[in-house]
């Protein structure tokens, strides 16, 4: 598949003598980008559907007959082959509805999971009457088993898919160069954004266009300014931008209309930021004021039927969890009473919901009097902010590193969630000496229940600073949805086995 060649007007190349945009060495220009790779990654994330449903469909198909006594009422025949490929077509077509195809709703693997369920569960719907209408043999149990094979094998197809893609873009082979408007604050966080999520986002940033600033250098850790924003459809040709991001806080209206007006006719993409950093796409709603276009936002309180289904989930995935993993807990309990003088389990208060305080419970990982030499450790403290971090804390047991290597020093936090001191998912739970340290906006932090996980543990907690803490436990505070819950619970099993904790 070749590279859509981009045609170049004597306005272009007059423009570039004009401007001189600096050289984005850091960029280099992928194999399939742009118009190029869309078509690329549509027929992998098609084939990769297709195989899901269908793996999907003869899983249900297989469990059916298992659980039939005497098999299926009727042998397979034309009528089955027949619904099969409507069931399949039907699916992928409601996906496309609900814009599981669509490139710029998929950025965000959350959202991308949140799409799956919805297409998931309607294509359950329409598979149903399918095979109603063509009278394809089938029980009760078999949509139960529709809906859950569909759904398992879907969400494992895209996270193949978005791995695959990972690959790709990490040996340069697919990838699109960004051009951000705007190199104000704005600008530079929504840098640090696509920056950070470069490996599953795709985007390399060649610089940025700003009416304020000469090109040339803007600060260290930052692509160069690249020309003005009056120029932005010559920049965009002469450095083969594929996506074009408006930092709408940095500019004026005017300016983000001339660059959408500037852009038309060309094969690229342009995004607009909301200005509202830290708001999830889910709290967003786009509504009309007479001719004009604004964004209503959901409030960020949980309703009491919303506290009710979180409730519910914690209680019983917590309950699940407790028996099944009952041996686990009974021998890191022996382990821990084995492991020398002291508790099994370490006790502390915590600060959760509304400012109550309750007793947080954990396996004993550390020496008995770990708590009266921490002050002697203060100075080597290798975190930021109010935390207190050390790698190779001397307090910490033979036991204890195992058990936090693997995260099961926090499992009899299963029992906080179920007294209702915890939920399973939330911020953690700050110390009251750290919350006495709080700025008052950092209360927002204790709006819910804090949490055995969070948004911050599935983030790359190994790696984050206090104010990626803060800006994560915000984020899941202000948009927190039972999807997303059950998210981050999934995700988390993989980030225990990875053993991001150590």
């Amino acid at each position: 598949m070749a590279i859509q060649q981009r045609r170049r007007s004597p306005l272009a190349s007059a423009s570039a003598l004009r401007i001189q945009p600096l050289p984005t060495p850091r960029c280099p220009r992928p194999r399939f980008s742009g118009p190029g790779g869309r078509p690329l990654v549509l027929a992998t994330r098609l084939l990769a559907d297709t195989t899901a449903i269908l793996g999907g469909l003869v899983a249900a198909q297989i469990i059916q007959q298992r659980l039939s006594a005497g098999g299926l009422a009727e042998p397979l025949n034309r009528n089955v082959s027949t619904f099969t490929a409507i069931a399949v077509a039907t699916w992928l077509a409601l996906g496309a509805t609900l814009g599981l195809y669509d490139s710029r709703r998929l950025l965000n693997a959350f959202d991308e999971f949140k799409l799956v369920l919805q297409a998931a569960a309607a294509g359950t719907v329409a598979a149903t009457f399918t095979a109603f209408l063509l009278k394809v043999p089938t029980q009760r149990s078999w949509v139960l088993a529709v809906w859950g094979t569909c759904t398992l094998t879907t969400l494992g197809a895209r996270a193949l898919h978005r791995w695959l893609l990972r690959g790709l873009r990490a040996a340069g082979v697919l990838g699109n160069r960004m051009l951000i408007v705007g190199a104000g604050r704005e600008g530079r966080e929504l840098y640090d954004s696509v920056t950070k999520a470069s490996r599953w986002l795709g985007y390399c940033v060649v610089g940025f266009l700003d009416d304020d600033r000469v090109s040339g250098p803007l600060t260290a850790g930052y692509p160069p300014v690249v020309g003005s924003i009056r120029d932005v459809r010559e920049v965009v040709e002469d450095l083969e931008v594929d996506d074009v991001l408006v930092a709408h806080g940095s500019v004026s209206e005017a300016t983000a209309e001339r660059v959408y007006r500037d852009l038309q006719g060309l094969p690229v993409e342009l995004h607009v930021s909301t200005g509202l950093l830290g708001v999830a796409t889910n709290r967003v709603a786009v509504q009309r004021f007479g001719d004009i276009p604004v964004m209503g936002l959901r409030r960020v309180d949980l309703s009491g039927f919303q506290q009710t289904i979180k409730r519910g989930f914690d209680l019983v995935v917590a309950g699940l969890a407790v028996v099944l993993l009952a041996p686990v807990l009974a021998a890191c309990a022996l382990a821990v009473k084995l492991s020398g003088p002291g508790p099994v389990l370490f006790s502390q208060r915590r600060v959760g919901r509304d400012g109550r305080e309750f007793t947080i419970h954990k396996f004993r990982s550390m020496v008995a009097d770990a708590e009266a030499r921490l002050e002697e450790l203060r100075s080597r403290n290798e975190a930021d902010g109010l935390l207190f971090k050390l790698h190779a804390d001397p307090r910490v047991t033979r036991v204890g590193r195992v058990l936090r290597a693997w995260s099961l020093d926090e499992l009899p936090q299963l029992l906080d969630v179920l007294r209702g001191d915890m939920s399973l998912v939330g911020p953690r739970p700050p110390l009251p000496s750290e919350v006495a340290a709080y700025d008052p906006w950092l209360h927002n932090r204790l709006r819910v229940k804090p949490g055995l996980t969070g948004l911050w543990q599935v983030s790359g907690r190994h790696e984050a600073t206090f104010a990626d803490y803060i800006r994560h436990d915000l984020f899941y505070v202000e948009n927190w949805s039972l999807v997303m819950d059950l998210f981050i619970v999934l995700r988390t099993i993989p980030a225990v086995f990875a053993r991001s904790g150590v």
